[in-house]
């Protein structure tokens, strides 16, 4: 006979998967396929590099915050298995990031455990509100994170290839999640949320970049 999953089951599994986001490891992280500097950096090149990753960091710990919210409190079964699914795959792009943190031997932002609960619910207000707004919340973020990644990508020491085709690799995923959320149906957000949300994007970033 099958346990029946209670809300407060699903409340403590969502901060044991919080806790896993946070504690995030290399381990299992594919290093094969992705290409080696040829030039050494110099200390101040490391120094950019480390900025520039762990705020890309800070965006896929956000990135999972968000879906997580927005799942956990949406009703409509199809949404919130492409919820899952696009978490999952915006989980990979995490290792890859804390993988280049630790190469460098950069640390992640100290506000992780803040960055991921107010994007949690962030994603929770999107999930309340998904009669009005369906994938919308997704579609805003997705692109914003694109444009975000397309800035960073030109920040980084031209040296760096390793973490220039780390970030190019995570862009065209982030595109591929903007036409998922598309295809599932999205509603345009009023304009105060979506400048809300750049400007929570800008401190975080801003933050980030130094913590």
């Amino acid at each position: 006979m099958n346990k029946k999953i209670t809300a407060f089951d699903s409340l403590i599994a969502e901060i044991e998967f919080g806790f896993e986001i946070l504690l995030n490891d290399t381990e299992k992280t594919n290093k094969k396929n992705l290409t080696k500097n040829h030039e050494k950096l110099n200390a101040d090149e490391i120094k950019q590099s480390i900025q520039n990753i762990r705020v890309n960091h800070v965006g896929e710990v956000c990135a999972q915050g968000l879906y997580r919210g927005q799942a956990y409190f949406t009703q409509d079964k199809n949404t919130k298995r492409k919820l899952y699914s696009m978490c999952k795959e915006e989980h990979n792009h995490l290792q890859l990031f804390n993988l280049r943190l630790a190469e460098l031997k950069g640390r992640q932002s100290l506000l992780n455990p803040i960055w991921y609960t107010t994007s949690f619910l962030l994603g929770a207000y999107a999930g309340i509100n998904e009669k009005n707004w369906k994938m919308g919340f997704v579609e805003e973020t997705e692109k914003q994170v694109k444009e975000h990644l397309d800035e960073y990508i030109n920040l980084l020491p031209k040296k760096d290839v390793r973490s220039i085709e780390i970030l190019k690799s995570v862009a065209k995923d982030e595109d591929k999640h903007l036409q998922t959320a598309q295809s599932i149906g999205s509603v345009k957000l009023p304009e105060s949320l979506k400048l809300m949300m750049d400007n929570l994007s800008r401190v975080m970033k801003k933050i980030s970049y130094h913590i």
